[in-house]
């Protein structure tokens, strides 16, 4: 056998070394160049301590509706704002600098062509003193009001197995 790096007949058993990440056989001469990777080392077992060995596993706990706690825009939320602005004797573009948005969204928002972000919602609350969102209570929750309509959750009960 040769050596990888040098070329030389190695006599004997070649010296295995990693060299730059690439794992080379190489004679004694050249195994300097690297580290050697062939010398025997006993990886230790690993001990796990009798109390946790046969733990059962964590309850797993409730998850939380996130969706319920979520406020819902109300349907009619662009005739809310245009007779929020008409009744502040403003137009769309005075009401757009006030709050610092364009005047396009807010005639898109009037045509409810867009729902509003919550924070342009936010700013169009504050600036107009309206309320553009509603919270379901749980009957209408479960009932599936909120203007979506009933959903395939509604309807099914999903077993786990």
């Amino acid at each position: 056998m040769q050596c990888e790096i040098c070329g030389t007949e190695v006599s004997g058993k070649p010296r295995r070394v990693v060299i730059d990440g690439s794992e080379l056989q190489v004679c004694n001469n050249c195994a300097r160049f690297g580290e050697v990777t062939d010398k025997f080392s006993p990886v230790p077992r690993k001990i796990i301590p009798q109390e946790r060995a046969f733990r059962a596993p964590p309850k797993p706990r409730p998850r939380r509706d996130e969706f319920r706690e979520m406020p819902e825009i109300v349907p009619e939320y662009g005739r809310i704002v245009k007779e929020g602005r008409e009744g502040m004797d403003l137009t769309p573009e005075e009401l757009g600098l006030k709050i610092k948005e364009k005047a396009s969204l807010i005639r898109k928002i009037e045509r409810q062509e867009i729902v509003p972000e919550d924070s342009v919602r936010i700013k169009l609350e504050r600036e107009l003193n309206v309320k553009l969102t509603d919270k379901l209570s749980d009957e209408e929750w479960r009932a599936g009001k909120g203007g979506r309509g009933l959903t395939l959750g509604d309807i099914a009960s999903i077993k786990k197995r």
